[in-house]
């Protein structure tokens, strides 16, 4: 399958669930990805900002913040590039870029070490990942990360599937985590 045909696809899948059914694929998500060893040990946590149909991360950004564990960090899209800045309170986001949550304040946290969920509209079984065609997350990786950072994609079971097709600076995740368990 294209990327394009993946993204469309997708798309009109996540649509088609309801609130509810959203709700309770991303408690089951959240669940899988808080068991994770990666989770447990992590000091570091920079995960996206759900926005529109996606699987709820703001659910598991509140849960790793109540804790106070983790020191969380999201993305913040700056021109084409995308830092990521330290919150300490949901109420430090606010609309930014295509309307998704960012931190309008905090200092600016490289992922050098932690967990970092990756955000997708399709997987296939090698982890090859379809985004939404900015590139943000890819740049990223390719430039900041180390081999420290465990980067896990978090996604609805549905939006896995057998083959998509992949280049050579796209980015793939060590693991996918849905409703139905990591892979």
């Amino acid at each position: 399958m294209t990327k394009q045909e993946a993204r469309e696809r997708m798309k009109v899948l996540r649509r088609e669930l309801s609130g509810t059914e959203r709700d309770e694929k991303s408690r089951a998500a959240a669940n899988h990805l808080f068991r994770l060893p990666a989770m447990k040990q992590a000091s570091y946590f920079f995960p996206f900002v759900s926005y529109g149909t996606e699987i709820d991360t703001r659910g598991i950004i509140g849960r790793a913040l109540a804790e106070g564990r983790l020191k969380t960090a999201v993305p913040k899209v700056e021109g084409t590039e995308m830092e990521f800045y330290q919150i300490t309170a949901m109420e430090q986001l606010k609309p930014g870029y295509q309307g998704i949550l960012e931190p309008d304040t905090g200092q600016r946290m490289p992922a050098e070490e932690g967990v970092m969920l990756l955000p997708g509209l399709a997987f296939d079984r090698e982890k090859n990942r379809v985004g939404y065609g900015g590139g943000f997350y890819d740049r990223y990786l390719q430039k900041h990360c180390s081999k420290n950072i465990v980067t896990i994609a978090l996604a609805y079971g549905f939006q896995i599937i057998d083959r998509i097709e992949a280049q050579d600076f796209d980015q793939r995740p060590q693991w996918i985590v849905t409703e139905n368990g990591v892979f």
